[in-house]
């Protein structure tokens, strides 16, 4: 797009904006079609949300009352889970040195880790459900991707959670079933926020102009 040359006000019979003058007029663009863009929305009604929402978050109660079972579980074995991650640790350092824990931070290790992962399992739930409920009540695409974002670190999370939490023979085999049960069913809830109704129902993302660039 080739820049407007503005008079000068000394006199000169033109010049060049400046960078800083160019990116002032691109923001006040930018302010102005989105409280344009506000105002329809707001004059315009999107409708109830979609079925799709309904139904991820049906599946997210499901996989958030998994998530409270190995919580719970995990804060009652908590002594049993940390004994076996010690004796694990222990046992790396006698067969593969190298690449094992320090010797010296294996007791801390051991009584710091499983806590933590319970921790987070409770915080992921606390953060992915507003984030869930907000898509429909606010009509927002934003809160959508902010949700799927969340849901994709407590994915990358739930295999370690498993191997350090509940990968013992102490431990019952059915909270290792439990964990990746939850693992599907986030997936499944995630995927029905891209739905092609939620995506109809939800506005159009917001397509960034491409900024000036001056002229020579």
């Amino acid at each position: 797009m080739s820049t407007a040359r503005e008079p000068d006000p000394d006199g000169a019979p033109d010049r060049v904006p400046s960078m800083a003058e160019l990116d002032a007029m691109d923001m006040a663009e930018i302010a102005a079609g989105r409280t344009s863009a506000d105002k329809h929305l707001r004059d315009e009604d999107p409708g109830p949300p979609p079925a799709s929402l309904r139904h991820a978050l049906t599946v997210w109660y499901a996989q958030a009352a998994l998530g409270l079972v190995s919580a719970v579980y995990g804060f009652v074995a908590l002594g049993t889970i940390g004994d076996a991650l010690r004796a694990r640790l222990a046992d790396g350092v006698v067969r593969d040195p190298r690449n094992a824990a320090p010797a010296s931070n294996i007791d801390s290790l051991s009584s710091t880790v499983p806590p933590v992962l319970l921790v987070g399992i409770l915080v992921a739930l606390a953060v992915q459900y507003p984030l869930l409920v907000a898509i429909a009540r606010h009509h927002s695409r934003n809160c959508r991707n902010f949700y799927v974002t969340v849901v994709v670190v407590t994915l990358l999370a739930i295999p370690v959670g498993v191997d350090l939490l509940f990968d013992y023979p102490q431990v019952p085999t059915v909270l290792t079933v439990i964990a990746w049960v939850q693992f599907g069913l986030l997936v499944l809830s995630a995927l029905f926020t891209f739905r092609r109704d939620v995506n109809l129902w939800l506005p159009a993302p917001m397509r960034l102009r491409p900024g000036r660039t001056t002229g020579y």
